[in-house]
């Protein structure tokens, strides 16, 4: 009886994520409330405090579990141990492009991302807090190139600052003028181009000097 509890949870917190990305996405974060997610979904306002607490910790377990395939990929990207940083940092990116562009979820909760900052008013935790995933996540990309450079695959004048904001700069570009200019710039096609022109530029120069 505990084990179907249990399931029946997971199965309401998933209806609930589920629902507030469809309604974030049409009508935006910032006129979508709770009631409005509830409704939606069929389910109590109760229901809705058992698994989040508020709006914003919802938004931010949509992205968390969103994030949570590729984690195992970027965690192996970071370890010093890891003899190959830069391929498993290619593959990492490689299937993130991937799931950006074929997945539904993944293209809405970046569309959102990119929309935060305009956003007024509640939203202001909401932005801090992703404002720390991004900033954990180029962290992420300078210990990777610290392995990258320690192992050789870099040149030791390597400016891994500067690379890692080459890199989190042109891929939320790319990302965001795809979004805008589908017509123009296909992603999934260019995913290897995009990967291979900036490994090379990063393997030749190093971001140049300090």
């Amino acid at each position: 009886m505990a084990r179907r509890t249990k399931e029946e949870a997971q199965q309401t917190r998933e209806r609930i994520m589920n629902t507030a990305l469809d309604l974030f996405c049409r009508h935006g974060l910032a006129k979508t409330s709770l009631s409005d997610i509830a409704q939606a979904a069929d389910l109590s306002r109760g229901a809705i405090y058992w698994h989040f607490k508020n709006k914003d910790e919802l938004f931010a377990s949509l992205w968390e579990e969103l994030c949570a395939p590729l984690a195992q990929q970027l965690y192996a990207c970071i370890d010093p141990a890891e003899a190959d940083p830069l391929g498993r940092l290619r593959i990492f990116l490689r299937e993130a492009l991937h799931q950006v562009t074929t997945a539904p979820a993944h293209r809405q909760m970046f569309s959102l991302m990119f929309s935060l900052e305009s956003m007024e008013g509640e939203t202001h935790s909401l932005r801090a807090h992703m404002r720390e995933q991004a900033q954990q996540f180029f962290r992420d990309l300078e210990a990777t190139l610290n392995n990258a450079k320690q192992q050789g695959q870099l040149p030791p004048h390597t400016n891994t600052a500067r690379c890692a904001t080459l890199l989190h700069c042109t891929l939320d570009g790319y990302i965001l003028n795809w979004m805008h200019f589908p017509e123009r710039i296909s992603l999934e096609q260019e995913a290897d181009f995009l990967l291979d022109n900036l490994f090379a530029l990063l393997r030749q120069t190093g971001g140049m000097h300090a």
